[in-house]
């Protein structure tokens, strides 16, 4: 189980942090006993949920989304080459990516779907 939360946390950044914290702090607030918790619960829901929307406000930014895209050009090629040409067509082989370049890939993936994630969420 841990193994696939770690799994789960690398392809989902900041935002699944926010939201498990939310999901904390909603409850929080369910079950607060007097008005000192609640009012606490209340500015830690309205903390993340600004933190919440800043990192959604930047995804949707032009000049950010270009920057994304290159980092990502690479990556895709890389993949697309080693899934059609290296395996589908045994045309040639290709080396392995380093460590750091490979948590750089995940990064970048996890980025692209969070976002596809949250926009489907929020329609």
């Amino acid at each position: 189980m841990w193994l696939l939360k770690l799994v789960l946390g690398l392809f989902s950044g900041p935002l699944s942090d926010i939201s498990n914290d939310l999901k904390e702090a909603y409850q929080s607030k369910l079950a607060a006993t007097n008005d000192k918790e609640r009012i606490a619960a209340d500015e830690r829901i309205n903390n993340l949920e600004a933190r919440k929307a800043i990192i959604l406000a930047a995804q949707s930014d032009p000049f950010e989304r270009w920057v994304r895209i290159l980092f990502a050009v690479p990556f895709a090629l890389y993949i697309w080459k080693l899934v059609v040409y290296d395996k589908i067509l045994e045309w040639g082989t290709t080396d392995n990516l380093s460590p750091d370049l490979w948590n750089m890939f995940y990064i970048i993936l996890g980025g692209y779907f969070v976002v596809n994630t949250v926009r489907t969420l929020k329609k």
